[in-house]
């Protein structure tokens, strides 16, 4: 005859604690094997910055990492003591933008031949010339560093030539240059920044 066992059933509920079949739960945030995601400081994040700027060539980036480019630069500039690498990238990537807009331009108005951009303070205009004529203007208005872009004339003879449309690139890139506060306080600066992304992304407006 078999004597009955006198171990305790392991799986149980009267059985000895050590000896149960636990699975364990999920983890807590306490728990110490855990390894906390830890985000890194300002400093880390732009010296990480600026290391992805120095790897950047601006020559074959896509406008969408240089406007990414661009945007980094500029935050680190808006500070008291700015990297003098941020200060040399943000110029790179801003003037790499300006050129393949003006390569758009010329290739969207391919009969004209020299154009030339001016700020005209005394005006409060920007103006773009064309082989020596005035062929757009865009008028605006400063308070403080606000820049608000007020309205686009293009002159008779230069009408659907294109000429807005680069005016209005020079503009904002004018303005991001000089970390100006954009306002597009008319239709057609709004349009523009509606239609060209690359633009809007360095605006910084309002």
């Amino acid at each position: 005859m078999t004597e009955p066992s006198t171990f305790p059933d392991a799986t149980g509920a009267g059985g000895d604690p050590a000896l149960r079949d636990v699975t364990p739960g999920p983890a807590g945030p306490n728990d110490p094997d855990v390894d906390a995601v830890v985000p890194p400081t300002r400093r880390e994040r732009d010296a990480q910055w600026l290391a992805d700027a120095a790897a950047c060539d601006v020559g074959t980036a896509s406008l969408a990492d240089l406007r990414s480019l661009a945007d980094r630069m500029f935050r680190l500039l808006d500070d008291a003591y700015p990297p003098e690498q941020a200060t040399e990238r943000y110029t790179a990537a801003v003037g790499e933008i300006g050129r393949r807009a003006r390569r758009e331009g010329a290739r969207a108005d391919a009969p004209l031949s020299r154009e030339v951009f001016k700020d005209s303070p005394p005006g409060s205009r920007f103006e773009l010339f064309v082989d020596g004529s005035l062929g757009a203007y865009l008028e605006y208005s400063m308070v403080g560093g606000r820049l608000t872009l007020r309205a686009l004339v293009e002159m008779p003879g230069f009408e659907r030539r294109g000429l807005g449309r680069v005016l209005m690139g020079r503009a904002v890139l004018s303005a991001h240059k000089r970390r100006l506060e954009l306002v597009a306080g008319c239709t057609a600066a709004r349009l523009f920044l509606e239609r060209n992304p690359q633009y809007r992304a360095l605006a910084h407006t309002s």
